[in-house]
């Protein structure tokens, strides 16, 4: 733990260990152990851990991985369905289907992501009224 601890310090240039890097330590040491688990096991403990493991962690940046995710899935349906998705303008994903990936990793509350330039800047309209998410395509 202490080496971990000043190699995160060092990584980041400073000379002392701080909080912060003790956290990520014990957050590396967690995960770690956890990962040698049987799933049912991991999953025991990552619930037990969650407070320790995901420290400091970017939830918009890894909301915006899942959703993308969905999108890509939703688009390789299409393509399978009818032959080609070249032709959509935008692709419409549920948001429940967001929100079910986001709680298996501890987010249970998504609009901080909704309201973030995150989102917007990836061309992301949220339909409150639908419950759907609008991915506006890229045009070729």
């Amino acid at each position: 733990m202490i080496r971990m601890s000043e190699a995160h310090a060092r990584m980041h240039l400073r000379q002392h260990v701080t909080e912060e890097d003790v956290d990520m330590a014990i957050s590396v040491l967690l995960n770690s152990f956890i990962s040698t688990q049987k799933y049912g096991v991991q999953r025991a403990l990552q619930e037990s851990f969650r407070k320790y493991i995901t420290y400091k962690m970017d939830y918009n940046r890894m909301l915006l991985n899942l959703l993308q995710e969905i999108v890509n899935r939703a688009l390789r349906f299409e393509e399978i369905i009818s032959g080609s998705a070249s032709g959509l303008t935008h692709i419409d994903v549920k948001v429940d289907d967001l929100l079910n990936m986001a709680e298996e990793r501890g987010i249970s509350d998504l609009r901080p992501f909704f309201s973030s330039t995150d989102f917007s800047a990836a061309n992301f309209k949220l339909d409150e009224e639908r419950r759907m998410i609008r991915h506006l395509l890229p045009r070729h």
